[in-house]
């Protein structure tokens, strides 16, 4: 069967299609293009709102806030349910911290200031579903192998495990940087783990969704 390519009109097609996002979402989505702040676009976020919702998870584990955009559609899709996220930078721990509050979501997001992987081995809760959004930043393979242990030790059989840029803009076919080699290696790890079934699928950058075997 032939790949569709996708064209801006087919793009803006698809856009249209979308469901209209509210203020906040809004606002993050003008911020975020206005200071390039990384976030998962509208199409992506719609993705991991249904993701959720199909898992009927309640408990959220994410791996880089930046704003608290992809946290936002995250925990909506939990219908009550608890986000613990972690980010580093001061200035979007505070900014993401107003946001959640600004969509109603205040008392349900836990911004915890700290590194992920360092955050993550603290923890002794349990998960039902996880979003990594760090591939482009950890230091090295082993960070990001780390991290895939470490969230795995955390998520209930049948939980999601996430994680965005997962094609890397198409470097993982030869990755020559870190970010890529990042990528590239946890998309190996994903797909070759015992205890998960997964796919890469192509939106945007890259989403890769696991399960957690039962």
């Amino acid at each position: 069967m032939r790949t569709v390519e996708v064209t801006d009109d087919l793009q803006s097609y698809m856009e249209r299609l979308l469901p209209q996002r509210d203020a906040v979402l809004a606002r993050m989505e003008q911020e975020a293009e206005r200071e390039s702040i990384p976030i998962v676009d509208a199409h992506e976020g719609v993705l991991l709102y249904l993701l959720i919702r199909l898992a009927a998870a309640k408990r959220i584990l994410e791996l880089g806030t930046a704003t608290g955009y992809s946290g936002i559609w995250l925990l909506r899709a939990t219908d009550g349910g608890t986000l613990t996220t972690f980010e580093l930078d001061h200035k979007r721990v505070e900014r993401a911290r107003a946001n959640f509050s600004e969509a109603g979501l205040g008392k349900q997001a836990l911004v915890l200031e700290e590194d992920a992987v360092a955050g993550v081995e603290k923890l002794d809760q349990r998960f039902d579903a996880c979003f990594i959004d760090l591939l482009n930043v950890f230091p090295s393979e082993e960070t990001t192998q780390r991290a895939v242990e470490l969230c795995l030790e955390r998520l209930e059989p049948g939980a999601l495990l996430m994680a965005d840029n997962a094609l890397r803009q198409g470097e993982v076919l030869h990755a020559t940087t870190q970010q890529a080699r990042n990528v590239a290696h946890y998309n190996e790890l994903v797909a070759k783990h015992p205890r998960l079934e997964s796919v890469v699928i192509p939106i945007r950058d890259g989403l890769s969704v696991a399960r957690v075997k039962d």
